[in-house]
């Protein structure tokens, strides 16, 4: 049976003081709530090129990338990143028969001491699928040191990664071997702007022509506090004979575009 307009009357006047102290006490409780020491982000991107360390992932082709990070007040933190990849097949003498996709995990600690951040950590990447015969192994495991510090709006950080792992990236005996960069970080208007430059070396094993430096400029503009789009132009010294993988020069000079997202 329908209630009546006057019971629905009574009965809403009834309610009311009891849902007034209800949402009271959870605005309360609310504000007295700790805050909690862990941080969750994560990003998506769409990207015309997947550029590492100044070459190609997918062959110039466009890139699908996101990952999840975790965040302690203490400054510890942890996280996942993936991206579709196409190198690891190219060629007979490739990594891996069958491969499409990069995944890494990685851990570390930020602080700050006397101005000057210092971020520390390990990194593993993951390349799933079949890899091949005889071939040295896909995956790579690294440490990271970083510097960085502030002069007015301008950001700088040094970095340095070093390979852990007896092979990475289809080259064996790489344990030691080392990509150090320079990036500075810089507004231009409502853009903003980075440059990078770095240094990656390979060993006698893998043989000294195969090292290379590599050099990047980056404009992005936030179009709010969640998407942004963004510029980019890279290049290496790559030496093509060493480099060329199929009928691409995986280093050669590119320029691309992309959208992403931060949550």
């Amino acid at each position: 049976m329908k209630l009546t307009t006057l019971k629905m009357a009574v009965l809403g006047a009834l309610m009311l003081p009891t849902m007034s102290v209800i949402a009271e006490e959870a605005a309360t409780a609310a504000v007295e709530a700790p805050k909690s020491d862990f941080s969750v982000s994560g990003n998506v991107g769409l990207f015309s090129d997947y550029i590492f360390r100044g070459y190609t992932q997918t062959q110039n082709n466009p890139a699908l990338q996101g990952g999840f990070d975790l965040e302690h007040s203490s400054g510890f933190y942890a996280g996942t990143w993936a991206s579709n990849v196409e190198w690891s097949t190219i060629g007979g003498s490739s990594a891996m028969v069958e491969n499409s996709l990069e995944v890494d995990f990685y851990a570390g600690y930020a602080t700050e001491l006397a101005g000057i951040g210092i971020d520390v950590g390990v990194l593993q990447y993951w390349y799933p699928g079949d890899p091949r015969d005889g071939a040295a192994d896909a995956d790579a495991s690294e440490v990271y040191f970083a510097l960085s510090k502030s002069f007015g709006p301008l950001g700088v950080t040094l970095k340095n990664s070093t390979v852990v792992s007896d092979e990475a990236w289809g080259f064996a005996d790489m344990s030691g071997e080392n990509y150090t960069d320079l990036s500075v970080d810089f507004p231009v208007g409502p853009l903003a702007v980075s440059a990078h430059v770095g240094y990656q070396t390979f060993g006698s094993a893998a043989g000294a022509d195969l090292d290379y430096t590599d050099w990047k400029l980056n404009a992005e503009y936030a179009i709010n506090d969640t998407f942004a789009v963004g510029a980019f132009y890279t290049d290496t010294d790559m030496k093509d004979s060493s480099w060329t993988f199929g009928t691409v020069l995986v280093g050669d000079s590119t320029a691309g575009a992309y959208l992403s997202a931060g949550f």
